[in-house]
């Protein structure tokens, strides 16, 4: 068996795992990234590829923002030929529906505290403006929110993109390759026990994702993670009506057509997470819901066929954002997971500002939100003791 000294370890190939292993490698480091499937084959790579400012936490709104950039550029990252092929279409925008008098009033309350933050992405819209952007939306919808410089890619192309591009830079990517086991070393770094033989590295990032949770248990370490199997469904052809991503505030809605003509529909429903087989199935009654909301804003849509479903496993916190940074208990430790719904749009910022986070040896600020010690219970102060 082959034992080998790098400088990272990274465990997951999805978009954060490959993301970050392209923006080491490039500066010279020494990376291996080991993916227990095939690199994107879970949530990188059967999400709804939304490149979205709309309705984003406050927190990620800087690493989204930079991600913005680089997905606008993104043949400076991965080539002309392969960023073609993930078919990235900003300024498209997305449009959040406000479907009743309670959504407007949420709508109109984000709008008014966003500028107060001097965040202006979003807007307020009537339904005049949204009739328009929308043709045959149903009457009932009040307005909503826009954010015009928004979008969509191939998720499955982006993933295989990023993949390839951290590749190209020298990194290498082991997949079909799972963790046996994983412990620091006596004299600093660790060791990693996969498929491919023993593997030894002075830092680890882990990008499990779903595995996220259990990664972190192997070293006693506690990460809260709820593992969701997200469902995507495809319909039939329809004659091209809109052009923008379509998700709901409250209700389970989220879809867009395609370049030709399906809609993929989606609404954060989950089917059953099988994690230990790796796998995960659509529970179709569950769906109902989705094409309920789906139809109850486009009328017209109700006689078309779904044609197929397909789910993929990913992990959410308890505070909707993810896990960025290092351990709480491990020197040369760090995780990066926990992006359900969020991730997609984030990995290139994600990639870049932790690689220079690992090279520099300094947190970068803008990471300070997604801390893994967040979660960790608060001592209490020594006059909270005495009272």
């Amino acid at each position: 068996m082959r034992k080998h000294v790098d400088n990272v370890l990274i465990i997951g190939g999805g978009l954060q795992g490959c993301a970050i292993a392209m923006s080491l490698a490039r500066a010279g480091w020494q990376v291996t990234v080991v993916e227990k499937n095939l690199a994107g084959r879970h949530a990188s790579g059967v999400n709804a590829g939304g490149l979205r400012l709309l309705m984003r936490d406050v927190r990620e709104y800087p690493l989204s923002l930079r991600a913005m950039e680089m997905w606008a550029n993104l043949s400076d990252l991965v080539g002309e030929a392969a960023a073609e092929a993930c078919e990235v279409r900003l300024g498209s925008s997305q449009i959040a529906l406000a479907m009743d008098a309670a959504e407007l009033e949420w709508a109109s309350a984000r709008t008014e505290d966003m500028q107060c933050r001097g965040i202006r992405s979003e807007e307020l819209i009537g339904p005049e403006e949204l009739h328009r952007l929308l043709p045959g939306l149903a009457n009932s919808a009040l307005g909503g929110l826009i954010s015009r410089r928004d979008g969509h890619a191939n998720p499955a192309n982006a993933a295989r993109a990023f993949r390839d591009a951290a590749e190209a830079a020298g990194a290498r990517i082991l997949e079909c390759c799972a963790l046996r086991a994983l412990k620091p070393k006596p004299v600093g770094g660790w060791c990693a026990d996969t498929d491919a033989g023993f593997i030894e590295a002075e830092l680890v990032v882990n990008c499990a994702g779903a595995w996220g949770a259990n990664v972190a248990a192997l070293l006693g370490e506690t990460l809260p993670i709820k593992v969701l199997a997200l469902t995507m469904m495809v319909t039939a052809r329809v004659k091209p009506f809109i052009t923008p991503v379509v998700i709901g505030i409250d209700q389970p809605l989220s879809f867009k057509q395609s370049a030709v003509g399906s809609l993929v529909i989606g609404g954060g429903i989950s089917g059953k997470p099988c994690l230990d087989q790796d796998t995960s199935f659509t529970v179709m009654d569950r769906m109902a819901s989705s094409a309920t909301a789906t139809v109850a804003a486009f009328p017209a849509l109700a006689g078309v066929p779904v044609l197929r479903t397909w789910t993929g496993l990913e992990g959410a916190t308890p505070d909707g954002i993810p896990i960025i940074g290092p351990s709480r208990k491990h020197q040369g430790l760090w995780h990066v997971f926990g992006f359900c719904g969020h991730g997609f749009q984030l990995a290139p910022a994600v990639g870049e500002i932790v690689a220079q986070s690992l090279i520099t040896g300094d947190v970068d600020p803008r990471l300070a939100p997604f801390a893994a010690d967040r979660f960790a219970p608060r001592s209490p102060r020594n006059d909270e003791v005495s009272q």
